[in-house]
Formats: C-alpha cells, sequence, structure tokens
C-alpha cells in the first residue's frame, strides 16, 4: 500500500469542501475506500510515463474506477507537485475556481494557493459554486490522496465547453503557471457517451477520441460536431490539449476504453469510460 502521510483534522464547512458523494459513488468509510483504491491500481497494466497530462472519467467507482485507475497509474506515485483539475459543470455554472481544502475519506488533499491566486486573474475563485454538489470533480480526489498524498490540486469546474471556453481556461493556466514557475500535471474529467447502446458507444467515443492524438484541438472539435456523441467534459480534454501541447507534449494515447455495459452485463444501454495519457 502507498504510504501515507498523517492525517489532517477533520474538516469543517469554514475550512473546506466536504464530500458529498461518499457512500455513493465510492465508499464512505475508510478502509473500505483504501482497499478498493489498492485493488484498482493492483489491477492496471499502465507503466509510468510521466505524462503531461490524463482523462478519466467521473463515474461512480463501480463502473469507471478501473479506467480511472489507468490514467493515474500512468503518473508516479512520488509525485508531490500540483494538478489541475478540469471537470465539466453538469449544471451549466461559471466557469471557476476555488481555494478550499477539500475533504475525502482518506484525509484531506489541499489547494495550491499561489497558483490559484495566479490564476485567480482570469477565473474567478468561487468556493460557493464549487462547493455544491458536482461529480465531476469530487470523484477525483480519493484518487489524488490515495496515489499522491502530498500533491496539491487547482480545481476548475468549467461551464463554458465551448473552443472559445477552452481556450479561455488553457490561456488562464499557462499564465498562471508562467507567473508562479509550475508546470502543473493536468487531469481531464469526462465521460463518454451516455445511454446508447455499447457498440454506438464505442464507435463515436474511440472517433473522437482518436481525433485529439496530435492535440489539434480544431480537429477534435470538428469531429464531435460531426458525430455527436452524448459525451460531457469534451472541453476539458481540449484545454488539456492546448496546455500540455504548450508545455511540449506531443500525442494523446488511449490507455483503456470501457463501457458500463463491462460491469452490468447489459449492453443496451450504456455509458462510455476513457482513460487517455498525454505525453
Amino acid at each position: 500500500m502507498i504510504s501515507k502521510i498523517p492525517a489532517e483534522p477533520k474538516a469543517t464547512e469554514k475550512s473546506a469542501r466536504l464530500s458529498t458523494l461518499s457512500g455513493r459513488f465510492y465508499p464512505k468509510n475508510e478502509q473500505e475506500l483504501d482497499a478498493l483504491l489498492s485493488a484498482l491500481f493492483a489491477a492496471t497494466e499502465t507503466s509510468v510515463s510521466d505524462p503531461y497530462g490524463i482523462l478519466v472519467p467521473h463515474a461512480g467507482y463501480v463502473y469507471s474506477g478501473k479506467t480511472a485507475a489507468y490514467g493515474y497509474a500512468a503518473i508516479s506515485p512520488a509525485f508531490n507537485g500540483t494538478f489541475v483539475l478540469l471537470g465539466p459543470s453538469h449544471a451549466g455554472l461559471e466557469t471557476s475556481t476555488a481555494d478550499m481544502i477539500w475533504e475525502t475519506p482518506l484525509g484531506n488533499v489541499f489547494p495550491d494557493s499561489a497558483f490559484i491566486e495566479a490564476l485567480s486573474a482570469q477565473i474567478p475563485v468561487r468556493n460557493d459554486l464549487i462547493s455544491a454538489e458536482e461529480n465531476s470533480l469530487e470523484v477525483q480526489l480519493p484518487f489524488i490522496r490515495y496515489r499522491f498524498p502530498k500533491a496539491r490540486i487547482v480545481p476548475i469546474l468549467m461551464g463554458d465547453q465551448s473552443p472559445n471556453g477552452a481556450v479561455r481556461v488553457a490561456q488562464a493556466v499557462l499564465s498562471a503557471a508562467e507567473t508562479t514557475g509550475i508546470r502543473p500535471i493536468i487531469i481531464a474529467s469526462g465521460d463518454g457517451s451516455h445511454y446508447v447502446p455499447a457498440k454506438i458507444a464505442a464507435e463515436k467515443d474511440l472517433a473522437v477520441l482518436a481525433a485529439v492524438r496530435h492535440l489539434d484541438v480544431s480537429v477534435f472539435y470538428d469531429t464531435l460536431f460531426r458525430l455527436r456523441p452524448s459525451m460531457c467534459g469534451y472541453g476539458c480534454i481540449a484545454a488539456m490539449a492546448l496546455i500540455c501541447s504548450s508545455f511540449g507534449a506531443k500525442e494523446a494515447r488511449v490507455l483503456l476504453y470501457q463501457t458500463s455495459g463491462d460491469v452490468t452485463g447489459d449492453l443496451t444501454e450504456v455509458v462510455g469510460y476513457a482513460a487517455m495519457e498525454v505525453v
């Protein structure tokens, strides 16, 4: 089991974003969650590639936990720097960031305050918006706390998934990186097609993800608009591609693609999940 830093004091509403999905999307019990994450990482076949960024899903762990672990396993567990976490707002809220501590059953995850302060020149700090129940960001935190206990995060909730929205987020992150001298790893949170037959989900999702292989966001959006899969978080993928390309990345590669049907056995109406690395 990956060693952990000592547990911090229990989070309070004033100091932290409290866990809202524990007991539903992932176990509420610390020992149960620890054992589940240990098993998920033990089952991965991903080599550590030290990517510039990764794509991971954000469903309940029973459905997408295996896929998410494949993405996180590409990053060395020794990483103790900063993650910029990009998650779509399913409620369409304003694109924003937050400077809160995040509670998980495994302990707290801390923000990179300097990076967030620099970022706030272009993306507002809205703890009130990010405190609302939203799975795209929260379900990533136990993975981060478990595998990278000393890492810090910069959460960004993306309301605008358009090409312009992706460019805005990318420019803000790149500006903050230049100001602070910090080169973060980017985590894009996104799920594939929703509630369609597994064959259709795989065909559309993998075609869209193939379109971003060379980090060309215009090709990605052209393919997305042509195929129109019911994906969420595509703006996060585009922003990640733009940021990582500026950092020096050349390629985005699919590590694993699955659907909820791989768990339930029902292939008539599934949700798709992908893990990618940007290298």
